[in-house]
């Protein structure tokens, strides 16, 4: 982690991943499925999808809203779930596919997600072409992993916070949920205590998935300080979800108690979580909406 030399800035831009969806990166949701799919790991997508089985209209809830499923997995599956059959890609042998023995064998649930997730990002190409006019002297709070604020827009990185981490950067990515679940609630008298054992230390992996907010305000204290003279903020790419309240409210404590709050909601359903986002911060007055740029759905 580098050491900061933070400057007074007025204004600060919180960037979400609908940014990097507006230059064009392939940073949905669903092109993580399509990457795990073209890459062989078709039996990781299989296994994800029975723990995180919850779907919405007919879709796993996975390929549109990751973070939101990782929290919402099927409790019976996690507490018996093993990697120990699963293989992640067919190779060729003459004219017969052989499936290959996967390279995750016995390893944990929340290190399977940490590890293809961080394979994916590490992979999805920077933009080349700019859509906005950024200035160079406001700080920059974003929840993306990519440099498209250092390289694209040559922001300094001392202007930019990455609050689940920057992969550039050597960072370990924060990606997970906010569903903690006590791990003694799931003990069973039916069954031995091994088994109990076994069956606790999966939700307890489960517990390793999830976000370590309060962690994390604390260790970037000296960024937050460094608001209190911003008196303009606004919110790009970011779909306002409840999950990230925690990081707003921080923020909205952080700035100046008139700041002007400018958001950029896509869709109908962007605009009433902004409004419910506003009502939690009871933001009074300075609030303005401004018609999103983005050309495709924000998707955090």
């Amino acid at each position: 982690m580098y050491l900061r030399t933070l400057q007074k800035a007025s204004k600060l831009y919180i960037i979400g991943n609908g940014f990097d969806i507006m230059h064009g990166m392939k940073t949905k949701y669903q092109d993580f499925f399509n990457w795990l799919l073209i890459s062989g790991r078709l039996y990781v997508i299989e296994e994800l999808q029975s723990v995180y089985n919850i779907e919405e209209d007919g879709e796993f809830l996975l390929w549109s809203n990751f973070e939101d499923a990782l929290g919402k997995y099927d409790i019976n599956v996690a507490s018996e779930w093993s990697f120990e059959n699963l293989n992640i890609a067919e190779i060729s042998i003459g004219n017969q596919k052989v499936s290959c023995p996967s390279l995750f064998l016995e390893t944990q649930l929340d290190d399977i997600v940490n590890d293809v997730f961080t394979k994916w990002v590490g992979q999805i190409p920077l933009s080349i072409e700019r859509k906005l006019e950024l200035p160079q002297d406001a700080l920059y709070f974003t929840f993306n992993y990519t440099d498209t604020l250092e390289k694209l827009y040559n922001i300094s990185q001392n202007s930019v916070l990455h609050i689940h981490g920057r992969l550039n950067n050597g960072d370990h990515l924060i990606i997970g949920h906010n569903n903690y679940r006590e791990p003694l609630d799931f003990w069973d008298d039916s069954i031995t205590f091994r088994e109990n054992n076994e069956r606790i230390q999966r939700i307890v992996n489960m517990n390793n998935l999830c976000k370590p907010i309060v962690e994390n305000l604390n260790l970037h204290k000296a960024f937050f300080d460094a608001m209190a003279t911003v008196e303009y903020v606004e919110i790009i790419g970011h779909s306002c979800a409840e999950i990230d309240y925690p990081y707003f409210k921080r923020i909205r404590e952080s700035v100046a108690d008139d700041a002007k709050w400018v958001f950029n909601p896509y869709s109908a359903d962007d605009a009433k979580r902004v409004n419910e986002l506003i009502g939690y911060l009871q933001l009074k007055g300075n609030i303005f909406m401004k018609q999103s740029t983005c050309r495709e759905r924000m998707i955090l």
